[in-house]
C-alpha cells in the first residue's frame, strides 16, 4: 500500500508507481461522487413506497386518495424521476476514478441541473408552488452548478499547469 507525497503544481504520486493525480482533479473527483450519492439518495426518496408514505402531506391540496389513478400518476411520474437521478448518480459515482476522460458526463448534469432544477423551479413558483420549498431547491441546484464549473476550471487550470511542466522538464 502506498503512500501519498506531493509533487510540484499540486500533484500527488502514490509510491506503488500509480499515476499521478493533481490536487485539481480530486475536487472533481469528490464533487463526482458528493454529487452521485446525492443524486443516488434522491433517487431512494422517489421509490413508490416513500412517495406514497409522503403523499398526504405533500398533495393534501389536491384532495386525492392515496389509491386513486390520479395519486398512482403522481407516484409513477416521481418514481420515473427517481430513476433517472439514481441511474446519473450512479454513473457519476462510477466514472470519478477517471474524472478528466468524463467531463461529458459532468456538463451533462449541469445543464440538467439549470434546466430540469433552476428553470423547472422557477416555473413552478411562477406557478404558484411554495417559493420556501422550491427557492430552497434552486439554491441547492446553484450551489451543484457552481462548485462543478468551479471543479472543472480548476481541474483544467492545473492540467495546463502540468503540462507546461511536463514541457518545461525536457
Amino acid at each position: 500500500m502506498g503512500v501519498a507525497r506531493r509533487r510540484s503544481y499540486g500533484q500527488r504520486m502514490t509510491t506503488t508507481g500509480a499515476a499521478p493525480t493533481t490536487t485539481k482533479a480530486a475536487g472533481l473527483r469528490r464533487w463526482m461522487r458528493i454529487v452521485g450519492g446525492f443524486y443516488l439518495v434522491m433517487g431512494a426518496f422517489n421509490t413508490p413506497p416513500v412517495i406514497q408514505a409522503r403523499f398526504g402531506a405533500q398533495y393534501a391540496e389536491l384532495g386525492l386518495a392515496v389509491d386513486s389513478p390520479a395519486a398512482q400518476a403522481l407516484v409513477d411520474v416521481w418514481f420515473m424521476f427517481g430513476l433517472e437521478v439514481a441511474v446519473i448518480g450512479a454513473a457519476l459515482l462510477y466514472f470519478s476514478s477517471d474524472p478528466a476522460r468524463h467531463l461529458a458526463l459532468v456538463w451533462t448534469v449541469l445543464g440538467l441541473e439549470l434546466v430540469r432544477g433552476v428553470v423547472d423551479d422557477l416555473y413552478l413558483i411562477a406557478r404558484g408552488y411554495d417559493p420556501r420549498i422550491y427557492g430552497l431547491w434552486v439554491l441547492i441546484h446553484l450551489v451543484i452548478i457552481v462548485t462543478g464549473v468551479a471543479a472543472i476550471r480548476g481541474s483544467r487550470a492545473d492540467a495546463g499547469r502540468s503540462s507546461h511542466a511536463a514541457r518545461s522538464s525536457r
